[in-house]
């Protein structure tokens, strides 16, 4: 155990003094001319689009962190990797506009095209290690082999092929359970259901449970007049919510979606008579076109989501909801 923990710290002390800074040397990138992509098996992507090639030069970055070096490009860019003697040859989508680097034992760095690229065109950067002590690689390895996982690889030294696709948007469907709170202090509850990748789309169902409300038998005004005659209340009042919206998303940025959508709802203020018949007081009531929008985040398996709703633009509502994505 003791021999485990002062080899622990003997390389964390290491690795203390290996604090690196990646760096894309400021003017470097530009285009070399006569230097394309002959290579027949790397010549479109995916989208049969041409590839453009960029030789990454490398400084200050050994042999074997070079090959650990990771690259990450915009959603829909498809790249391919050559590793070789002093630099990284990356064939790209042409409409790439920026190149994320990374390695597992120094920093990333990010790195927008300064101008657009063009198919079967060659460009250049250098990469440079900024740290000003370097891993001494070999007393690593003495010191503890199994640090690193060692992955055969067909082929040539000098030259390793690795074919990459940056991951797409995780697609996901979803289901939660909302609770609604409106202008008139009203609550409804309900259910939320849809799917999303880059775009999906989403359905919603919501009531008080209360449906005597939906049909009366007559209406009134905030007087409570009905047909000029003031009739006898019983003082009991009812609220009855109804609606149903659909619509579509897209996200924002990582787990977090915007969406918008319409339906119809109706929201009924009632109240009875000494006869058991309802008044409805249009005030206080809506019926018809509705329109939500809002935005849902989910993080792990947990979705949360916010709305606000409106019905014809006269009541008011925010919607919340919890649930799952899966």
């Amino acid at each position: 155990m003791k021999k485990l923990l002062l080899l622990l710290m003997a390389f964390m002390g290491l690795a203390c003094n290996a604090i690196a800074q990646l760096e894309v040397k400021p003017g470097s990138f530009k285009e070399v001319p006569g230097f394309v992509n002959l290579d027949l098996d790397k010549q479109t992507d995916d989208n049969d689009q041409p590839y453009a090639v960029v030789k990454v030069k490398t400084e200050n970055i050994n042999d074997k962190q070079r090959r650990e070096l990771n690259f990450q490009g915009d959603a829909r860019t498809f790249f391919e990797l050559e590793y070789r003697d002093g630099e990284v040859w990356i064939y790209i989508s042409y409409y790439a506009t920026f190149l994320k680097i990374s390695h597992p034992d120094l920093s990333s760095t990010e790195f927008y095209f300064p101008f657009d690229m063009q198919g079967k065109k060659g460009y250049e950067l250098t990469l440079v290690n900024n740290s000003q002590s370097d891993i001494d690689e070999q007393k690593i390895k003495s010191m503890i082999d199994e640090r690193l996982e060692n992955v055969p690889v067909a082929g040539s030294r000098d030259t390793i092929v690795i074919k990459q696709t940056v991951q797409v948007d995780e697609s996901y469907s979803f289901l939660t359970l909302n609770a609604s709170y409106n202008n008139y202090g009203k609550l409804s509850y309900g259910v939320t259901f849809g799917s999303v990748k880059k775009f999906g789309w989403f359905a919603s169902v919501m009531s008080n449970f209360s449906f005597k409300g939906l049909s009366t038998d007559y209406e009134c005004g905030s007087d409570f007049l009905v047909d000029g005659i003031y009739p006898f209340y019983t003082g009991k009042e009812i609220y009855s919510s109804l609606s149903a919206t659909a619509g579509v998303m897209f996200k924002i940025v990582g787990g977090l979606a915007f969406r918008v959508g319409a339906g119809y709802g109706i929201r009924n203020f009632a109240c009875e008579m000494t006869d058991g018949k309802y008044v409805k007081n249009t005030d206080v009531s809506a019926s018809g076109i509705e329109a939500a929008v809002g935005a849902q985040y989910k993080i792990g398996k947990i979705v949360v989501s916010l709305d606000m709703v409106t019905t014809s633009f006269k009541i008011f509502e925010a919607k919340l909801g919890i649930g799952m994505g899966y």
